[in-house]
Order: structure tokens, then C-alpha cells, then sequence
């Protein structure tokens, strides 16, 4: 695994929900009999912070925050001026034991990107690039398992592969280098409603004109999906989808001071 890499999941694993939360309680616990006042604020804080974070009405806010973007319509994707669908990676299924010929297989959420990759694909006829490394030094790339799918699943083929990118932001450069040779800027872009912010944000930075393919919204902002009690009530869902959101948040931020601010 790349040492940048590991250090970024160490980080990451420490930063958010419920890492975050077990560093505040046990920070609390340590110190509560010298510094009684700060060791009470701590715990207090860890578990206000586990219970608002798991709280499903939390994890609808934070995202909607994230998907500012609709999902596309049919007369927005017949009147793009794309010229290439490029979908992004979402990790892998690592030692798929089901698939014995193949030691790793796609993620299902990089599964639910290929999908509407396809669908974007049939409706509009566009070649599609498929973008993703292999960042834990692996022997096959995202990009290599999601065009293996292609072939198995759906019998297509990804016209370009980017197999060297690590993140986001490395998704757009190196897309931006195999596209460009083509002289395609207007793309469509896919990945889940809450990571097109930081999306956007990298493959505008590398001159790419992008229409924006959301997918997998998670707010509940829509008018035919009342709140119920359960909205309420804590679960492990809430909490995932209240960590990924908040991951987002902080990766945005990253970009604009690594690679903007600092460049």
C-alpha cells in the first residue's frame, strides 16, 4: 500500500464518526480525575456527537448540504454537449470468495456507478472511460475490475481506461490527459449526488466542461418521502451516511488548500 495512502486512512479512520467519537471518550476518560471540568466536556461531547451523527434526520441534512445537483433528465441528457461518459471508481469487493477466478470484484458501490454509466451510454451512444487506480497496491485497478464488468455484466466495453489515479483529484488529471488527446472537454460525469461537489471541483480545475450524473441520492429532500419516527431513532445506516457526508466535507476543503490555494 502506498505510505501517502495508509496515512490518509489512518487520518481518516481518526477524524471521522465513530473514530472521532471513541478518540473524544477515551480522551475524556483519561484525564477526568486531573482535569475534571475538560474530561466531562470530552465524554459528554464524544457520546452527544455518536448520538446526533447515527441520527437518520442528521445524515438527510448533511447530504442534502452535498446534492445540490438534480439527477438528470431525458431532455438534459438528449441535448448535452458531452462527448465521453467518464465514470469514477468506488473502491473494490476485495477476495471476492464467490468468484474464485477472480481474487478481487467491483465494489457494489462502483457497481451502482457502472450501471448508470450504461444507461447514460444507451441513451446517448457515448464512449465511456472508466477511472480508478489501484491506491492499496493491488494488483488490479478499479478501472481493470469496472472494464471486466462491462465485458461480464452489461457486454460492453469502456473505450478508455485510467488505471493510475489514487483519488479524485488524480481521476480528473489523468481523464483529462487520455481525453484530451482526443480533443473531448464536455464529458459526462458519474458518481454519487454527494461526491459531485469535490467531483466537479477537480475535473472543472483540469479544463473539463462537465454535466453532472448524480447518482444514489441519500438526503431525503424530495416531497413524496414524508419523515417518519424512524428519522429519528439511531441506526448504523445513519451514521455511515452522516461519516461519508462528512468526509466529503473535509476532502473539498483538502482539495481547495492542497491543490488551489497551494498550488
Amino acid at each position: 500500500m502506498d505510505i501517502e495512502v495508509l496515512i490518509n486512512n489512518i487520518i481518516q479512520t481518526i477524524l471521522f464518526p465513530p473514530g472521532i467519537n471513541i478518540a473524544l471518550i477515551l480522551a475524556g476518560l483519561l484525564i477526568i480525575q486531573r482535569f475534571y471540568a475538560t474530561g466531562k466536556i470530552l465524554l459528554i461531547s464524544g457520546f452527544a456527537l455518536l448520538i446526533i451523527l447515527s441520527l437518520p434526520i442528521t445524515a438527510h441534512g448533511l447530504n442534502a448540504l452535498l446534492e445540490t445537483d438534480i439527477a438528470l433528465s431525458p431532455k438534459n441528457i438528449k441535448t448535452s454537449n458531452a462527448k465521453a461518459i467518464v465514470v469514477l471508481g468506488s473502491g473494490r469487493y476485495a477476495n471476492a470468495l464467490e468468484y474464485p477466478e477472480k481474487k478481487d470484484s467491483i465494489s457494489a458501490s462502483a457497481l451502482e456507478r457502472l450501471r448508470y454509466g450504461v444507461y447514460l451510454h444507451k441513451k446517448t451512444g457515448l464512449p465511456i472511460l472508466v477511472s480508478g487506480g489501484s491506491p492499496q497496491g493491488r494488483m488490479q485497478s478499479e478501472a481493470s475490475i469496472m472494464q471486466d464488468a462491462l465485458k461480464d455484466i452489461f457486454q460492453l466495453k469502456a473505450k478508455w481506461l485510467d488505471v493510475n489515479s489514487s483519488n479524485t483529484w488524480n481521476n480528473a488529471k489523468f481523464s483529462a490527459k487520455i481525453l484530451q488527446q482526443d480533443g473531448i472537454k464536455n464529458i459526462i460525469l458519474v458518481t454519487h449526488a454527494y461526491h459531485i461537489p469535490r467531483a466537479r471541483l477537480a475535473f472543472e480545475h483540469f479544463g473539463f466542461n462537465i454535466t453532472a450524473a448524480p447518482l444514489g441520492f441519500k438526503a431525503k429532500n424530495r416531497s413524496d418521502i414524508p419523515y417518519t419516527v424512524l428519522d429519528f431513532l439511531p441506526s448504523a445506516y445513519a451514521m455511515s451516511s452522516s461519516s461519508s457526508a462528512l468526509h466529503e466535507f473535509v476532502g473539498y476543503a483538502w482539495y481547495m488548500i492542497r491543490y488551489i490555494w497551494l498550488a
